[in-house]
């Protein structure tokens, strides 16, 4: 009877804590991420919960996203957001709903307001006399780096070639990045830079390419080179050469994002997710490997 006794208090006990661990999360003010419907259609309906729920459970906060219709008002967003909830914890505007973010961190000034700037640095101005607000970039530098260290240990070729298409704004700081990621793994590589697609001739042998942007057509004109591509798109939308993705998603950023916010640092960088696609040649070993990269 004893034992009886003590096993029903050890699951009563075990309940009442998972009770009162959600009625505490369940307690904690949201973070709230806007999107619309474009996003939904590249990122996944199914991914973009999945991914929310892997934040709360990293934050211990609920994460819900925002669902907006494309071109909306910048009234109606501040209605679909308040709808969603009157007193969040804070709240993810990517950069292009940026007058949104600045209408609503005036009417709601005790509200935690987080501009996610991506890596478009020649729009980097318009937020140069914001204050009041937490803005972060995605990390070219880094990322640009493990990208680097992957097509060294992608290529088969010690002398291999790799081809880069890179979006104009971020050439000098990617290039400088990718390069030495190549140096200190000691390849000697040829690497050829491209801002278009337009510039690019025919190059015999190529090990790999690297697409950040632009550069898109090459996956058709090229097939059978295998690919690292800067990319939100949902897995199954993506061509099967693509073996490596880096994703800068707000729902990728988001858990980096409110981390910095709690411990109250106002700007920084936020690094990409990177995920095999093609688990033969990125084993569970290397893509650690890659996403350690300093």
């Amino acid at each position: 009877m004893k034992t009886s006794y003590k096993i029903i208090a050890i699951f009563g006990t075990l309940v009442l804590a998972v009770i009162v661990l959600v009625v505490v999360f369940n307690s904690r003010r949201p973070v709230l991420i806007l999107a619309d419907h474009s996003f939904m259609r590249l990122y996944g309906v199914e991914r973009t919960r999945n991914e929310a729920n892997r934040a709360s459970r990293a934050l211990f906060r609920p994460i819900k996203v925002v669902i907006i219709a494309d071109g909306v008002g910048d009234d109606i967003i501040q209605i679909a957001i308040t709808d969603t909830s009157s007193n969040p914890f804070c709240v993810l505007f990517p950069f292009r709903f940026l007058s949104s973010a600045i209408i609503y961190h005036e009417h709601n000034p005790d509200v935690r307001v987080v501009i996610l700037e991506g890596r478009d640095s020649q729009d980097s101005e318009r937020l140069a006399n914001l204050s009041g607000y937490f803005i972060y970039k995605t990390d070219i530098s880094a990322d640009f780096y493990r990208a680097g260290i992957a097509a060294s240990e992608l290529s088969l070729d010690y002398h291999g070639k790799i081809a880069i298409f890179l979006e104009p704004g971020i050439e000098v700081q990617a290039r400088e990045a990718f390069l030495r990621a190549l140096n200190d793994q000691g390849k000697l590589m040829e690497t050829y830079f491209f801002t278009s697609f337009s510039e690019f001739p025919e190059i015999p042998g190529l090990s790999i390419a690297v697409l950040a942007g632009v550069g898109l057509e090459f996956l058709n004109e090229n097939p059978g080179v295998p690919a690292i591509l800067f990319s939100w798109f949902e897995p199954f939308l993506i061509p099967s050469d693509v073996v490596l993705v880096i994703n800068d998603s707000p729902l990728a950023q988001a858990v980096q994002a409110v981390s910095m916010v709690s411990a109250g640092t106002e700007n920084g960088s936020i690094r990409s997710n990177f995920i095999a696609l093609d688990k033969a040649r990125i084993s569970g070993r290397l893509l650690r490997k890659i996403q350690k990269s300093q």
